[in-house]
């Protein structure tokens, strides 16, 4: 063999190698993350006697009962969010998966839901790594901060599990910057509103509004993105319609009373390292305002991440982050962040605009800007890993920094968990079964059921327009 053929050799082994060891981690950290979620939730052993867990008790008993009894769950023996109708409330669960609640507790169900959830988050991820072709470091980085940082860690903790929805953002993001980086058709809008659909579905409507705000910033600043943003928009509107429809017929003129926001950016910053359970006396002037409206929990490693890569490297003129400037995304962050802040958002909610109005607290709305940060960073990171080589020192530091920022992450999850937070908490009384009911209503089940058509209708054409094209290429 000739010393040619043997350096090729020895490339393609390494090659062979280092493919194997990327696909090992990778199993790894899903697994982790997945015992991680399951272990949080209690493994579906809940009470539902805590925060708002008594709400996902009703809404599960409903559910089951409809599917139980194969009819639309028009209305409930109670009244909850000031209703009894079921079908206006838009943060109710309507995967597919819930034709299987009858077959399992509400607390197993809510497990399985989780875990299937943070499983396409994992895929989603997956594409995000391909795209950007990043290494493991850098993917780890993205892996940890999205997948554990405080808001959802906090918020799934008291019993808001229609926040599963936020494991759909890579995704989101995903086909936003296929749009940024050329990709304006319309296959790419109809994915995108794919993905805001998918999220009304799992009933994340106030996660459904940020991203539709995200999404109305960057276009007002970049109206070149007008065709594919308006048309993503406007397919997830017309097949989100079923929830929107029934909720606006409902609650529209009612107006929420405005609660929280970061007083100031220095509540942000506390809001980013610190981790806690109870909010400080100075956040109270809002009323007893819950820590997890204000956990935003990345960790010291994590915040530093986001300022250097995120912010810092946006101005460097380094020729291997030309490819990663991202300019479009500018102000959506920029913007989103000063709307969680102080007194913006209390003004904004009073104008009489449907969506705009729902959103009574403010510090939420920097979640994204936060996750579009830990997606820049870790391909910047990845950038800077490439410039600099196979340099021991540097990827050594880097592995104890994740590992240092993973185990942060986990005492806050520890603080977190269900099982601890049912143990430290005074128990409610054990929340109502409510029953199904029929009475006459006939403008409210008119408006659920032609709204569910046109959803379905919605459906089928965007199926076709994303799958007809690739049947006719076919011999």
């Amino acid at each position: 063999m000739t010393t040619s053929e043997t350096r090729w050799q020895t490339n393609t082994n390494a090659a062979r190698s280092a493919k194997i060891v990327t696909v090992f981690v990778l199993i790894v950290l899903f697994a982790l993350g997945a015992f991680h979620w399951a272990w949080f939730i209690n493994f579906g052993n809940v009470s539902f006697r805590i925060h708002d867990w008594g709400q996902e008790h009703i809404y599960y008993s409903v559910i089951r009962q409809g599917v139980n009894s194969g009819s639309i769950p028009f209305h409930m023996s109670m009244r909850f969010h000031q209703t009894d109708r079921f079908m206006s409330i838009p943060d109710t669960n309507f995967m597919p998966w819930v034709l299987l609640l009858p077959t399992m507790s509400s607390g197993s169900f809510i497990m399985w839901d989780l875990l299937i959830l943070y499983t396409l988050g994992f895929i989603g991820c997956l594409l995000l790594m391909r795209k950007y072709g990043l290494s493991l470091l850098p993917f780890t980085l993205f892996f940890l901060l999205f997948n554990f940082n405080g808001h959802i860690v906090a918020h799934l903790a008291v019993g808001h599990t229609a926040w599963g929805g936020y494991f759909l953002l890579p995704f989101f993001f995903y086909f936003l910057l296929e749009i940024l980086e050329g990709s304006s058709n319309r296959t790419m809008s109809l994915k995108l509103g794919f993905v805001l659909f998918a999220m009304m579905l799992k009933g994340s409507f106030h996660l459904y509004t940020w991203c539709l705000m995200f999404l109305v910033i960057l276009l007002v600043f970049n109206w070149r993105y007008a065709g594919a943003v308006l048309g993503a928009i406007a397919a997830s509107a017309v097949l989100s319609l079923f929830k929107l429809a029934p909720a606006a017929y409902t609650l529209l003129g009612r107006q929420e009373k405005f609660i929280w926001s970061y007083p100031t950016f220095r509540d942000l910053i506390d809001a980013m390292i610190t981790i806690r359970l109870d909010s400080p006396e100075r956040l109270r002037f809002w009323g007893n305002a819950g820590w997890w409206e204000f956990d935003m929990y990345v960790g010291l490693i994590g915040l530093a991440v986001l300022v250097y890569f995120g912010i810092a490297l946006r101005f460097s003129r380094r020729e291997e982050l030309g490819s990663y400037k991202f300019g479009a995304l500018d102000l959506p962050i920029v913007l989103m962040v000063l709307l969680s802040l102080s007194y913006f958002q209390a003004f904004l909610s009073r104008i009489p605009v449907p969506l705009l109005r729902s959103e009574r607290v403010a510090t939420r709305f920097v979640l994204l800007p936060v996750i579009s940060l830990a997606i820049i960073s870790s391909l910047r990171f990845d950038a800077m890993l490439r410039r600099i080589g196979q340099s021991v020192k540097v990827r050594v530091l880097a592995i104890a920094g994740l590992a240092a920022m993973a185990l942060a992450f986990l005492d806050h999850s520890f603080l977190w968990s269900v099982a601890r937070l049912e143990r430290i908490t005074q128990l409610k009384v054990a929340p109502p079964v409510p029953g199904l009911t029929t009475r006459d209503d006939p403008g409210y089940k008119l408006v659920v059921v032609v709204s569910l058509l046109i959803t379905i209708a919605g459906l089928l054409a965007v199926g076709y327009l994303l799958f007809a094209p690739r049947l006719k290429k076919r011999p």
